[in-house]
């Protein structure tokens, strides 16, 4: 019997109000969290979705986190972002996240 294929998955991670101070806190442990699931191929792009792109010298402004990620199911997703740091310490509004079934067509390095 062969293994359940792997499916990708747009997944759009909306910040609670007021957590940007708690996300910029834990954010160091968020990146090291993420890179095994960067090496197991688990999420293949991601970043921080921003209110607008901040002038030369600005801060920016989050308004949560976007992953294309790889799964065999949708709660796999749910259980990895329950259990990273952002999920576990208030950052994401994990009742609003959007994991979308998604099919890549290009896929580019910045």
């Amino acid at each position: 019997m062969s293994a359940p294929a792997k499916k990708e998955f747009l997944c759009i991670l909306p910040d609670k109000p007021g957590a940007m101070a708690k996300r910029v806190e834990v954010r160091p442990a968020h990146l090291e969290g993420i890179k095994p699931l960067v090496a197991a191929g688990k999420v293949v792009a991601g970043g921080a979705m921003l209110n607008s792109h901040p002038a030369e010298g600005e801060s920016p402004s989050f308004k949560g986190s976007m992953m294309l990620a790889v799964a065999e199911t949708e709660a796999e997703l749910h259980e990895l972002f329950a259990n990273d740091i952002y999920g576990t310490s208030g950052v994401w509004d994990l009742e609003k996240a959007q994991i979308i079934p998604f099919k890549s067509a290009v896929r580019q390095q910045l």
